[in-house]
């Protein structure tokens, strides 16, 4: 066994801090979204405009059967009654229909007062890392992918390890794959970016300021539905991420996401 450094402090804190925030806001975000699940584009969107994504339901609830529900996606409407759909009725202030049962200590203004808290944080670490990827080489060293990994013959070779769920070997033990690069790339420069310029665009305190925030996204519905679309990629970042530290080896990868130190395999040599 070897061990190699290959974490930095810097990335070991900001990795840490990116995942707590990010599980945050996906939960945060999932119950503000809960309360009218609905995406729209353009400028405004209620009860009475088109949806573009929506969660509804189809129609009085039969007792002691779940209440029906339709999934909107554009002009498809699939039945999902079972899967999602619970119509809370808060009496005088009306009904909802939620996608799920909201937790018992629920509260809108501070669910989405957490919401915006996590995003701030998630955004100055991210500006801040990036800096740090940029001054100290990082991103051109270990994330942007090297000549040999671009060759068509490599490309085939990886997806297809990735298909079979296959440990790297050999010198791609030592360093990033290029689909790990690629997705990490896309993550930092492309999801981030978006989920936090839609965000701001939510935000009448920022948009009273940068009012082409608007224009910039076909008005503040359409970022609504942007911002969620981002949180589903990050969500399935999050996932394919796990599941792929299943299978190279948990053990490891956290080991050296927590100490630094990589160890790699005499075979991986």
């Amino acid at each position: 066994m070897e061990d190699q450094y290959r974490h930095p402090i810097v990335v070991r804190v900001w990795h840490w801090l990116t995942a707590v925030t990010a599980l945050g806001l996906l939960f945060t975000g999932t119950c503000v979204l809960d309360v009218h699940p609905r995406l729209y584009w353009g400028e405004v969107g209620n009860e009475s405009t088109p949806a573009v994504v929506a969660v509804e339901s189809a129609g009085p609830a039969a007792p002691g059967q779940p209440a029906p529900t339709v999934l909107t996606l554009g002009e498809r409407h699939l039945n999902v009654t079972g899967l999602m759909g619970v119509p809370l009725d808060l009496g005088p202030e009306g009904m909802y229909f939620l996608i799920f049962p909201l937790p018992d200590s629920w509260h809108f203004g501070g669910m989405r007062a957490w919401h915006f808290a996590l995003a701030w944080v998630m955004c100055l670490s991210w500006l801040g890392y990036c800096l740090y990827l940029t001054i100290s080489g990082r991103l051109r060293r270990v994330l942007v992918p090297e000549p040999d990994q671009l060759k068509p013959a490599a490309v085939i070779h990886d997806l297809w390890n990735h298909l079979r769920l296959r440990r790297p070997r050999g010198r791609e033990a030592q360093r990033y794959n290029l689909l790990q690069k690629v997705t990490y790339l896309g993550v930092l420069g492309a999801v981030v970016p978006l989920l936090v310029m839609t965000g701001l665009t939510m935000s009448n305190a920022v948009t009273i300021r940068f009012p082409w925030l608007f224009s910039l996204f076909a008005g503040r519905e359409s970022a609504r539905t942007l911002h969620a679309l981002a949180a589903g990629l990050l969500l399935l970042f999050v996932i394919i991420h796990i599941v792929q530290l299943i299978v190279v080896g948990p053990v490891n990868r956290l080991r050296a996401m927590t100490t630094g130190f990589y160890r790699i395999p005499k075979e991986a040599r």
